[in-house]
């Protein structure tokens, strides 16, 4: 997908890492993207975005926004790239190198390093390799003598993590201390494992209680389909909570480790290399229950599933949106079912949606059967060309017009940043005025920005989707060839279907009933 020049951005990325963040204020996120902005502004660079990774390594390429960022170059939305100096852009001078000599003039993006006076539109000069390889030193160096201090001050038996683990809180001097509310759910966990809980079953408890999970409890926010649920617990949790040592009261270092400071690919050492010092604070959990813990979780071994292959992939809770998963039970004379995954992981966030696989297979096949007798009508084919073309325009009319609007207002806002810019320079204003007017903006044009990129996605989306139609007429012309279709295959399902939707039973005449949605390859759903 390629995104027309006009509407092209100009992506303004700044990174921080912990160690520069002990140089001073120089490298900081805010300094870094006034340095930014201002070129922006001087240059005429409008339509700017903003990608900001705080607290990553220069070594790290897989960095969140620094994805992003690629992604929407490759994407066709991103036109030129700036940062205040290589450094920031990353430390691996095999990685840098690819990106500004290799991947950037792939796609035609213009890179401009502000403080190394690099801007690949004059070409680059003959230092910026040496720029990244001394990066690239740095960062190896740096790597070394941190991996030498984390060696020394775990042999000694001081901690090597940062935090406090969900039970304990840090006193004024570093040393942990019972937090007593988190620690109390601590041990409930404990004790529900004891009785004969599961890690889910426990999870399904703590929600129905109300007892914040440690994310919540400790301040971070935690999102679930994009709402916010501090009570909502998962197995893993569960499960490293049961598996932490540390709440017998003892230190446990060098659980992991890493290659080199060029791989952030963590590494599980054996339980032999662990570095374990005991009773190095109070205890919350007992060593005879942890270890009894420990045995019972080793005993209990999932059920393995019977060797039958799934016929539905894409299924989905019509009400949640979450996949739903076949339930293939040992005893022959329960029918195997889907039902919600959501639902089974949480049965007070959703209902099961329950729908047994023969009557689903049933369905479907009475439903592409028929599609088979109807494409022999001609005017039943001509009436989903129509309509299919007819909902392809108005969606490109319609994300058009979005587009132009968009623009239209980044366009506004560019105007307006600017002449804020001016007045600041010229004194009219304060820089502290300037931040807090034009921040609004800046957000604003963001959100913009981010707006018009998925657009853009949905418009070549539909321009690949034309090609679609035809495709779909041509498998159900190769199946009408061959016939009914007297029993479904998971190739059947694949050539047909993009995925089915179920929702929720309901008695009608004290008859149980259940709708289904088909959407059929690239079209939709269709009433047959």
């Amino acid at each position: 997908m390629q995104t027309t020049g006009e509407f092209k951005i100009t992506a303004l990325y700044a990174r921080l890492s912990s160690d520069d963040e002990l140089q001073g204020e120089s490298n900081s996120i805010i300094h870094q993207k006034q340095i930014l902005e201002e070129y922006a502004a001087t240059n005429n660079l409008n339509n700017y975005q903003f990608y900001v990774d705080d607290g990553f390594s220069g070594t790290n390429f897989e960095r969140p926004d620094f994805q992003r960022m690629v992604n929407d170059i490759k994407n066709g939305v991103i036109g030129t790239v700036v940062v205040k100096d290589l450094s920031r852009f990353g430390r691996n001078y095999l990685q840098v190198g690819y990106y500004t000599e290799m991947m950037f003039p792939k796609y035609d993006i213009r890179f401009i390093s502000v403080t190394d006076n690099v801007d690949s539109d004059v070409g680059y000069n003959e230092f910026v390799p040496l720029h990244n390889l001394m990066n690239d030193w740095y960062a190896k160096d740096i790597s070394r003598k941190q991996k030498a201090v984390i060696q020394s001050k775990g042999n000694s038996g001081k901690r090597l993590t940062t935090k406090a683990i969900f039970g304990y809180k840090k006193d004024d001097e570093g040393q942990w201390v019972i937090d007593n509310e988190a620690a109390e759910v601590v041990k409930k966990i404990f004790k529900l494992c004891l009785d004969g809980y599961g890690t889910q079953m426990i999870a399904n408890y703590l929600f129905a209680e109300k007892i914040k999970n440690p994310s919540a409890y400790m301040g971070y926010i935690v999102r679930t389909n994009g709402n916010k649920n501090p009570y909502l617990w998962t197995a893993q949790t569960i499960s490293s909570i049961l598996s932490r040592q540390e709440y017998c009261g003892d230190t446990v270092n060098f659980k992991t480790q890493r290659k080199s400071c060029m791989s952030k690919q963590v590494i599980y050492n054996n339980p032999e290399d662990y570095k374990i010092f005991y009773n190095t604070h109070t205890a919350i959990i007992s060593r005879e229950d942890f270890k009894k813990v420990q045995e019972i979780r080793s005993k209990r071994k999932r059920i393995s599933s019977i060797q039958k292959p799934v016929l539905f992939d894409e299924i989905y809770c019509a009400d949640c949106g979450q996949r739903m998963y076949i339930m293939r039970l040992r005893d022959k004379s329960k029918p195997d079912a889907y039902s919600c995954s959501k639902y089974r992981k949480n049965s007070l966030v959703c209902s099961s949606h329950y729908i047994r696989e023969t009557y689903l297979i049933e369905y479907i096949l009475s439903e592409l059967n028929m599609l088979l007798d109807s494409a022999q009508n001609e005017d039943f084919c001509k009436k989903i060309r129509e309509e299919f073309s007819k909902k392809n325009s108005l969606m490109q009319v319609e994300i058009k017009k979005n587009l132009a609007n968009a623009q239209k207002r980044i366009d506004e806002i560019n105007v307006i940043i600017k002449e804020l810019y001016e007045d600041k320079v010229k004194g009219n204003i304060t820089l502290e005025i300037f931040q807090k007017l034009s921040s609004e903006f800046i957000k604003e044009q963001k959100e913009l920005s981010n707006a018009m990129i998925d657009y853009s996605k949905e418009r070549a989306d539909l321009d690949i989707s034309k090609d679609t139609l035809k495709g779909f007429f041509d498998i159900v012309e190769k199946y009408r060839m061959q016939g009914s279709i007297t029993q479904l295959t998971h190739e059947i399902v694949d050539d047909f279907i993009d995925k089915i939707e179920v929702f929720e039973s309901k008695k009608v005449d004290g008859k149980r009933q259940q709708k289904v949605n088909i959407y059929f390859k690239g079209i939709g759903i269709l009433s047959i």
